[in-house]
């Protein structure tokens, strides 16, 4: 449960959800100590649990299923471990960068669509027949 470790799920969630996953799961063994407080620690919510999920060493075991939904992640899951793993201050900082950011993409978005209206409406102007009078 290292520092390292956290930051570093963190940041495969933290990709995952930006590329538009919808959810990451996890299905943890209900003996495996170690990952069920993993998944805490991360915020996920326990969701079910299945009986004989898989069998190791010709023994049935049990899972938990433990699941992430972007909603949450977006609503506060990410701001919660940000600020866990590098406290208020980094934080603060983050959440203004990624208003600036969502900003950016914002007027990128727009002047694309601008750029992209500006050409349909020339292509529309070179197909329209003109009337001679």
């Amino acid at each position: 449960d290292s520092a390292e470790t956290i930051e570093g799920i963190f940041l495969v969630m933290d990709k995952l959800f930006a590329l538009g996953y919808r959810r990451i799961q996890l299905a943890v063994d209900t003996q495996d100590a170690t990952n069920k407080r993993m998944a805490a620690k991360l915020g996920f919510t326990k969701e079910a649990e299945i009986p004989k999920h898989m069998v190791v060493k010709d023994a049935n075991r049990d899972s938990i299923i433990y699941g992430m939904l972007n909603t949450d992640w977006n609503k506060g899951a990410r701001a919660f471990l940000f600020k866990k793993l590098h406290g208020e201050r980094i934080q603060r900082r983050d959440q203004s960068w990624n208003k600036k950011e969502s900003e950016m993409e914002e007027q990128i978005y727009k002047v694309q669509m601008q750029k992209k209206l500006a050409a349909q409406f020339q292509d529309q102007e070179k197909s329209e027949p003109k009337l001679i009078t």
